[in-house]
């Protein structure tokens, strides 16, 4: 149980570090989560979330542009990562992601035939 414990608080510990850290450098994106951080702690440790790096890593993967913006929020059961992006002609491109399995629900923006990476 003392395990889990240190566990828990070392993530959360990460997860307010690194709000910190994107909060004040000025070109990383900002955090915000509307949840509670140990149900997001236990979300994650369920698998009901997949932590920030794999989000980044999937929408480098699949969009062109930087991330300005990210929310985190759960309604009914189901985890949701908002992105706000900022596309290479300095559009605003928002995008849901489903916080467990990282498939875009919904993606709203101009000219989003020139963010989604494989369709040019």
């Amino acid at each position: 149980m003392r395990i889990i414990t240190i566990i828990k608080s070392l993530t959360l510990s990460a997860l307010l570090c690194w709000s910190v850290i994107a909060n004040a450098a000025p070109n990383s994106p900002r955090l915000e989560i509307d949840e509670d951080h140990d149900d997001v702690i236990e979300a994650v440790e369920k698998g009901l979330i997949q932590p920030f790096s794999a989000l980044q890593n999937t929408v480098a993967d699949q969009l062109h542009g930087r991330i300005i913006k990210v929310e985190l929020e759960e309604d009914d059961d189901i985890w949701i990562y908002e992105l706000k992006l900022l596309d290479p002609q300095n559009n605003i491109v928002k995008v849901e992601y489903d916080a467990r399995t990282l498939s875009i629900i919904k993606i709203s923006g101009r000219q989003l035939e020139k963010i989604i990476k494989g369709t040019q």
